[in-house]
């Protein structure tokens, strides 16, 4: 387990997958359980807080998934009463908390001339000090082909051993280099069979290539643990 909350589009999310690997679920079943309690709020309600959306199996096959917001979470969490559930739902609230105090400060508003100009040149700097990580980013994030792990490190401005090491660190990727299924799941990696010849055999050994939605996740995980 890693991350149970992120940000989508502006705001502060969980999704099923996150639930059911934390609350120890079957995934159709806590898709059954979002898609019942979406029907009973209804409306409105579970338009702004319900996401329906996609993710790629290991097989880069698309599989549903849903979105929550904090409200969607709450009330889906409601009928998971175990001692270990309650103490989980107190960590999604934790989790909850600082991504959202996180946005705020990102979108924070000045309120004085001088807190204008000096959001102005702090802005100006760090897109000064990113403008060559961020060139090769969007070069990654706009192509349509998945990337390899070195070319990756290369573009965010990491040596190839040291990201190896970081996603290792940060229980992304297991000890052989590969990611572990929850994050193939959310579509951040596909691991295919690349045929290896060793003398008269022939072998498969998995090679571990990144998506654009991987390339961006790593990239935001960078910068919140190491800047």
């Amino acid at each position: 387990m890693n991350q149970l909350v992120f940000i989508e589009q502006g705001q502060a999310v969980t999704d099923s997958l996150t639930v059911a690997e934390v609350f120890e679920k079957r995934h159709d079943n806590v898709l059954s359980d979002i898609r019942k309690q979406a029907e009973y709020a209804g409306g409105d309600f579970a338009a702004l807080n319900f996401q329906e959306c996609q993710y790629f199996d290991k097989n880069n096959r698309p599989r549903p998934k849903i979105n929550l917001t904090e409200d969607a979470f709450t009330l889906v969490a409601m009928s998971y009463n175990t001692k270990e559930a309650v103490q989980m739902k107190v960590k999604f609230i934790q989790e909850f908390k600082r991504i959202k105090e996180q946005l705020q400060k990102q979108f924070a508003v000045p309120t004085t001339f001088s807190e204008a100009l000096r959001l102005a040149a702090d802005l100006q700097e760090r897109i000064e000090l990113d403008k060559p990580k961020v060139e090769a980013h969007d070069k990654f994030i706009s192509g349509d082909n998945y990337q390899k792990v070195g070319q990756v490190a290369k573009a965010l401005g990491i040596g190839r051993n040291r990201l190896f090491a970081f996603l290792r660190d940060n229980k992304i990727f297991m000890g052989d280099n590969t990611p572990y299924q929850q994050f193939i799941d959310r579509g951040y990696f596909v691991v295919k069979e690349k045929p290896i010849t060793m003398g008269r055999q022939v072998i498969n050994k998995p090679q571990t290539y990144v998506t654009a939605k991987g390339v961006d996740y790593i990239s935001r995980l960078l910068d919140k643990k190491i800047a």
